[in-house]
């Protein structure tokens, strides 16, 4: 299994997409979603047939669950990777292997801050557990920890 794990935000989250710094704009797509790319395209071979090739992703790059508005940064971030992954996925739509953008929900992480409601204590066997499972079934969904889709 290879899963990418990458997430970063602008300093200033309530900043539209107007207002941010373009060296801001840049340090988070890099990071959110040019580095995760990279990662997943340089380490793909590692990954059996049966395996998986996952990526964090958010709820709130799901372009269809974006009826508030706000992190606009974060948000176009993870929409870009969940896109980007979409591209993988389709240039390897013989692949076996399983492909997951995971949205592990709101979580108390330096990002998440320590108002999110649940703690990794709490997610991350659900992820491993959802993951795992995942693995043996061909193709790309968008999920979150417990399976459930989510809308692209």
């Amino acid at each position: 299994m290879l899963f990418v794990n990458a997430g970063t935000a602008n300093r200033n989250p309530q900043e539209t997409i107007a207002e941010v710094a373009t060296e801001e704009f840049v340090r988070v797509m890099l990071t959110n979603a040019l580095g995760v790319m990279r990662a997943v395209e340089g380490f793909q071979d590692l990954v059996r047939s049966d395996g998986l090739i996952g990526v964090m992703s958010s709820g709130q790059g799901s372009i269809a669950g974006n009826t508030k508005g706000g992190f606009e940064v974060y948000r176009g971030s993870k929409a870009a990777v969940n896109q980007y992954m979409r591209s993988f996925a389709a240039r390897h739509a013989d692949d076996p292997r399983a492909m997951v953008l995971m949205a592990p929900g709101w979580i108390r992480t330096d990002l998440g801050g320590p108002r999110a409601p649940f703690s990794m204590d709490e997610t991350i066997p659900q992820l491993v557990e959802t993951l795992l499972a995942q693995q043996g079934v061909p193709g790309l969904r968008f999920i979150d920890r417990h399976g459930g889709t989510v809308p692209w």
